[in-house]
């Protein structure tokens, strides 16, 4: 995820209420874009743009596919300085034995000044053009890999020419390459050994190599100075010296992500194990290699970036509520900072100084990004930033929103047990968010456990059934059911006991009452006590 660059540890991101500054949408696709301080660089479909991050305003815009050898839309943006590159797979033959490579353009960031671009050729060394991968830029360098020459080749960011080239070991190839700021990082095969070499961006000076042992096909990454090995199962990272910092070794496809700072290293790893959260985090201090696992709501972490010489990360605020919840991970104790809260996931593509840049995945066509500012708020309530600024008295205590007296009416002669389930910590509420109805036994054996939660209170009604339209579309198989009272209340066609009902701001799900038209009907009573609340 782009943001600000560089080893120094900067302030914080600040906490606080979100507040929209800007919304743009793209019908043609978005596919990246890089901060340049208060500038955000973006791409989407044939079009690259600058604009101003505080403001949206467009500040300058080109064509790329007037770009003659420059084939968009799939292109990614990457910056060094003010320089940015953007790369778009080559348009050729896709196969194995000749798959794409990248063609780049290089423009100046602050400007939209075009400034050199080059195109990969095809596989082998009587071609025109030689053939190129991209390995990232660091330093004022683009770096590439040509493997027809057998080199790795370093690019002036400003005028394309060759600053350095180092020529990889007779008798072997290179099979994955990463490139950043600090570390550029060549794996490569040399007959049955596999083996990392790992230069410095700036001069091209062999900083370290070994022989390493990877499982299956392997990937290297590398990010913050740590070079990380991926293959199949396993996850290897090696620090600034060639040392490894993390291993991890599983039974299942790794897919692993990783984030580095020069403090600690951030990595989100399947758990192994079949739960509400498929994911584990581990946070792993550089200084001493102590390692902190993060697990339940804390570790599924779905997106994670160093910014600012700090670890960030987004995840669920709860497996029972929409929320997502925007977090600040320190290093060296795994601590999660909230930032601030969403009633919905978005996928948070970029960071500034002060302005958060979020892709709206709730779209069914198209992109929408939106840019946020955030505004803080009282010490005194620590989980008013998660609540997107709705005062803690409005979230109703779920466990009284069933009048007593509806039960026995819907399960004749049945006595329940009230069990309150307490809200996240991020939330800071002395209510709970979820309450089970148990059935007391042996009186009431054979009737069913009900699960009410709070699922989210926006700060209006409108707000609130945009959420409620998001999440239908996401459940997608929903139908909407109107009670003799005119409360609107959505079902699932698939599970008949699910019912999601909205009162005002608020967002209630209620499971397990075993039969649609009594899953109904005591939402109609939930729905008839909120309105008495609100």
């Amino acid at each position: 995820m782009p943001g600000l660059s560089g080893r120094g540890v900067g302030p914080p991101f600040p906490a606080g209420v979100r507040s929209e500054l800007w919304r743009t949408d793209f019908r043609d696709g978005w596919s990246d874009s890089v901060f340049l301080g208060t500038s955000l660089v973006l791409t989407h479909g044939d079009q690259i743009e600058g604009r101003d991050a505080t403001t949206g305003r467009v500040l300058w815009t080109f064509d790329a596919s007037e770009v003659e050898g420059y084939a968009p839309p799939e292109d990614r943006l990457e910056a060094t300085g003010d320089y940015v590159v953007a790369v778009a797979p080559h348009e050729g033959v896709d196969d194995e034995d000749d798959p794409r490579g990248d063609d780049l353009l290089a423009f100046h960031g602050r400007t939209g000044a075009i400034l050199w671009n080059i195109t990969s050729g095809h596989r082998g060394i009587d071609v025109p053009r030689p053939y190129l991968n991209y390995l990232g830029v660091g330093r004022g360098r683009v770096l590439i890999h040509l493997p027809g020459l057998g080199v790795v080749r370093a690019l002036g960011a400003m005028d394309g020419r060759r600053r350095w080239e180092y020529a990889v070991p007779a008798g072997c190839t290179g099979v994955s390459g990463d490139a950043d700021e600090w570390t550029v990082a060549l794996l490569m095969t040399c007959g049955r050994r596999t083996r990392i070499e790992v230069l410095d961006p700036g001069s091209g000076r062999l900083m370290w190599e070994r022989e390493v042992f990877p499982l299956g096909n392997p990937l290297v990454t590398v990010d913050g100075g740590v070079v990380g090995l991926e293959s199949d199962a396993a996850l290897t990272v090696y620090d600034a010296g060639g040392r490894p910092l993390f291993e991890h070794v599983g039974d299942m496809a790794c897919a692993c992500q990783l984030a580095a700072t020069a403090a600690g290293l951030l990595i989100v790893r399947p758990s192994g194990v079949s739960d509400s959260y498929a994911a584990v985090t581990e946070v792993v201090n550089r200084l001493n290699g102590h390692v902190t696992r993060l697990t339940g709501a804390a570790g599924a972490l779905e997106g994670v970036m160093a910014v600012g010489g700090r670890l960030y990360g987004v995840r669920p605020l709860a497996p029972d509520l929409l929320g997502t919840v925007v977090v600040m991970i320190d290093p060296v104790t795994g601590r999660q900072t909230p930032i601030t809260g969403f009633p919905s996931f978005q996928e948070v593509v970029g960071l500034g100084e002060h302005i958060m840049i979020v892709n709206d995945v709730g779209r069914e066509a198209g992109t929408t990004l939106i840019a946020y500012r955030t505004s803080p708020t009282s010490p005194a309530d620590s989980g008013a930033a998660v609540r997107d600024g709705v005062a803690r008295e409005r979230w109703p205590d779920a466990c009284a929103l069933v009048p007593p007296a509806a039960l026995p009416a819907l399960f004749a002669g049945a006595r329940y047990r009230f069990v309150a389930r307490p809200a996240p910590p991020e939330l800071a509420l002395a209510t709970p968010t979820r309450c089970d109805l148990i059935p007391v036994l042996p009186a009431s054996a054979g009737r069913p456990v009900i699960t009410l939660n709070v699922l989210w209170v926006s700060r209006t009604p409108d707000e609130a059934e945009t959420v409620l339209q998001a999440r239908r579309a996401r459940l997608g198989n929903t139908k909407r059911v109107t009670d003799d009272s005119g409360n609107r209340m959505y079902v699932d066609r698939a599970m008949t006991d699910m019912v999601i009902l909205r009162v005002g701001g608020t967002l209630i799900r209620m499971d397990g009452a075993g039969d649609q038209a009594v899953a109904v009907r005591l939402a109609s009573r939930v729905a008839s006590v909120l309105r008495g609340l609100t």
